[in-house]
């Protein structure tokens, strides 16, 4: 009997063991798929994550985007591009920065005819409307402004710069009011610098004051060492030197022109040039745009010429009424054509590129009376007045050079 109850048992142990291997393999396979699951699930959730984030950017820049309205309210002010000009806008802008220049020099020789008689393309007389004076190059200045300032503060200056009566309106707050009184001595300079050139060109050449005129960026890289400490360069001191002996080289023979008051139409064109350097010193420490600071200077211009012909007075001929008016009015249309074009220059070529093709002046201005008016200069007044305008040229690649 004890024999016959141990062999169940045996069989019992005997089969306990295929059921153990079987329970360890089952639990083996649930491991892995448990591990398996996991892997998935992780992957799952990964993928919620991705998804999740890419709908969150999606709405963010949903969000971002402008509505209708804000794309129709928000103005597109156009800017001068930072890339240098190709092309089409490279011919454009040159051409247009050349007219300006060269309305500059006609306004030049014009002023010329005006105050001395000259032989028009070697063929006839004409000019001499007013004899050169202070009073007289007041009235000239006067009939130019008062033709050119309200065209040019409701008509040019607001096409040229939109938030042009903004900008003007915001100087009358407080705070801006050091920013306006900059402005204000800022067209009392250009008003200087106007009347001394009037006078300059009554009594030398039109080229030879022109030329004696751009001394100014030499007074501006002075000016700046001093007030802002902007030292210069050796190449803008060797301009600085080389401009004074141009300068210099174009003034005529004083003991042979005492008679046409010589030293004082250089030295007005030296004044001219000096205090047309205070204007654009002044002009940046107002911190406005063109436009405003125009609208500015032509009022100041136009406020100061008239109180200073009630002051002074003028001399003129009735008959000379309607040609001084005539020639006023070709004075007000080459400024503000000129304005124009120069300003659109700029917006296609950018201000550094347009100033260095502005350089230009001098030798148009002798080119332009040289062929209107049959003015020649001798040969030092020629080498003169190449020296100046090559190291003009040369100081606006230089701050071009500087800047980029």
């Amino acid at each position: 009997m004890g024999q016959l109850q141990d062999q169940p048992d045996r069989e019992i142990d005997g089969a306990d063991k295929p059921t153990e291997t079987l329970l360890k393999s089952a639990i083996r396979q649930l491991k892995n798929q448990q591990q398996n699951l996991q892997s998935v699930i992780e992957k799952l959730q990964q993928d919620i994550e991705q998804i999740k984030t890419e709908q969150q950017a999606q709405r963010q820049q949903v969000n971002n985007w402008p509505t209708n309205s804000q794309q129709q309210v928000q103005p597109q002010i156009p800017v001068a591009s930072v890339t240098p000009p190709l092309g089409n806008e490279l011919i454009k802008g040159v051409g247009l920065v050349l007219l300006y220049s060269l309305l500059m020099s006609l306004q030049n020789v014009v002023t010329r005819v005006i105050l001395k008689e000259q032989s028009i393309f070697g063929m006839f007389k004409l000019g001499g409307f007013i004899s050169p004076s202070p009073g007289n190059s007041l009235l000239i200045l006067f009939i130019r402004v008062a033709l050119a300032a309200p065209i040019m503060a409701f008509g040019v200056a607001p096409l040229v710069y939109p938030n042009t009566w903004r900008d003007i309106k915001q100087l009358l707050k407080p705070k801006e009011r050091p920013r306006l009184w900059f402005a204000i001595i800022s067209g009392v300079c250009l008003f200087l610098s106007q009347f001394f050139i009037y006078i300059a060109l009554g009594n030398i050449p039109t080229g030879v004051a022109t030329t004696i005129f751009f001394i100014y960026p030499l007074v501006t890289i002075l000016l700046e060492w001093l007030l802002f400490e902007k030292q210069p360069t050796s190449t803008l001191i060797l301009a600085m030197v080389t401009i004074c002996i141009g300068g210099y080289l174009t003034i005529p023979n004083l003991s042979a022109g005492a008679n046409n008051n010589i030293g004082l139409g250089a030295a007005t064109a030296i004044a001219s040039g000096v205090t047309f350097a205070l204007y654009l010193i002044f002009t940046k420490l107002s911190k406005l745009k063109g436009a405003p600071v125009s609208v500015i200077s032509f009022s100041t211009i136009l406020v100061l010429s008239w109180l200073g012909l009630l002051v002074v007075g003028y001399d003129i001929d009735g008959g000379m009424w309607p040609k001084l008016v005539g020639a006023g009015v070709v004075l007000a249309l080459t400024t503000l054509f000129g304005y124009l074009f120069n300003n659109m220059g700029i917006f296609l070529l950018g201000p550094t590129l347009a100033s260095v093709i502005g350089a230009s002046g001098p030798a148009f201005t002798v080119i332009l009376a040289l062929l209107l008016i049959q003015e020649s200069l001798q040969i030092n007044q020629w080498i003169g007045v190449g020296l100046v305008t090559l190291w003009v040229l040369g100081i606006s690649l230089e701050n071009r050079k500087r800047q980029a």
